[in-house]
């Protein structure tokens, strides 16, 4: 008994070791593991140059792999093409990427986050459907489904036989989740995410591999990705309504701008709200990113009430490391499923004035608690939500309004 507590007493020594080195390595800092179909760890290990042979390594990988994600070689569930362990400490900032190729009689696939419970309740269940054309989301507890949350990612980028790159990052409140570079939807935890222990896919898909990376922003910037578009400037004599040219802009649309956006300046908007909306929203933020939490100077969001009670305009800003305090009112009747509409932003030197085909339904004033940081102006705008957007445009303002700066 002496000399097995003595083992055990050193092999958690050498694994804390071995967390320190995880920490500390340049290059295990992008790429931790890599594990192919049929490859086992050992073979990974010998390939990237890493001591195969050192007992650390193998007792760390050896103790989860047994546990959770035992060798594909010998995996029992047809469906299931690749696990690997989480090597990392799941918390605030962990990125997975699954990168594979979708076979070309694919109908669906899956990607599971597994948990270390008796059951290996799922935390997260990523699941495209390609016949359909959307991503559902959903978690499993004691082999019960929740509720299941779909998005219809646009433009859907998943098709047989292409390659995807799966991005799964982790928050303290949610899981985000972005498809070749875009982000498509978030997940809000319904089980605790520092207990998920293995990455699990299924379904039709082969060459399946993945990394873990505590990420610094997301998503994750993919070669050859159109997600940030440039804004086109208006000249000052163009009418905006013979610029617009009806073409489809595909949601979620980010889009730079040429300048920062201040007073003297206009954001042109048209679409079409789809024909059972919940609702959409337009940020005036800086930067491309989602996370870390962009400054959004300003964020209007009419939402819409589709079994009845009352259509309503939320407007809000997120400023000094959280959301304010929400502005609530009435949302015009101009707003009909299925109709264009035409919205124009124009900032001042102290609010934002929104005007839907012509008339104003909005005023939204900076706050005190603003101001320490206003001199960071928005220069991209994100717009995402129940909407077909047909142009987005910038004009230099044909209304007059103080030139002092907020």
């Amino acid at each position: 008994m002496a000399a097995l507590a003595a083992i055990a007493c050193n092999t958690i020594s050498q694994l804390w070791e071995l967390a320190k080195i995880f920490a500390k390595s340049g290059d295990l800092k992008n790429i931790l593991l890599v594990q192919r179909r049929n490859h086992t760890i050992s073979n990974y290990l010998r390939n990237t140059g890493l001591d195969s042979s050192n007992f650390t390594i193998n007792c760390y990988l050896n103790a989860h792999t047994t546990e959770f994600c035992e060798d594909n070689a010998s995996m029992t569930n047809a469906d299931v093409v690749y696990r690997c362990p989480i090597v990392l400490e799941p918390r605030d900032g962990l990125s997975l990427r699954v990168l594979g190729e979708i076979l070309p009689t694919c109908e669906r696939f899956s990607i599971n986050l597994v948990m270390s419970t008796p059951g290996r309740d799922i935390a997260l269940h990523i699941n495209p459907r390609l016949p359909q054309n959307y991503i559902v989301r959903n978690s499993c507890v004691g082999g019960v489904w929740g509720n299941e949350e779909r998005t219809s990612a646009l433009p859907f980028s998943l098709h047989r036989g292409s390659n995807f790159i799966i991005q799964v990052l982790f928050t303290t409140n949610c899981y985000l989740i972005s498809v070749n570079g875009r982000h498509v939807a978030s997940f809000n935890h319904r089980l605790p995410y520092n207990k998920v222990k293995c990455l699990e896919v299924k379904g039709d898909v082969h060459d399946v591999q993945s990394d873990q990376a505590y990420a610094e922003n997301y998503p994750e910037i993919v070669k050859n990705s159109k997600r940030l578009q440039n804004i086109r400037h208006l000249e000052d004599e163009e009418d905006p309504e013979v610029a617009f040219t009806d073409n489809k802009i595909h949601v979620p649309f980010f889009g730079r701008m040429h300048t920062s956006f201040r007073s003297g300046q206009v954001l042109h908007i048209r679409a079409r709200l789809k024909l059972l909306p919940h609702s959409f929203y337009i940020n005036l933020q800086v930067g491309d990113k989602i996370w870390p939490h962009p400054l959004i100077h300003y964020h209007f969001n009419p939402r819409f009430a589709n079994t009845g009670g009352r259509h309503i305009i939320c407007q809000n800003s997120w400023m000094v490391g959280d959301w304010g305090r929400e502005e609530r009112s009435e949302c015009p009747m101009e707003f009909v499923p299925g109709k264009i509409f035409n919205l124009r932003i124009q900032p001042t030197f102290n609010s934002y004035n929104v005007y839907l085909d012509g008339g104003l339904i909005s005023e939204y004033f900076f706050r005190e608690e603003e101001a320490k940081i206003a001199a960071f102006h928005p220069d991209t705008v994100y717009i995402q939500g129940d909407i077909q957007l047909l142009g987005v445009y910038v004009q230099n303002s044909y209304e007059e309004y103080p030139t002092e700066e907020y």
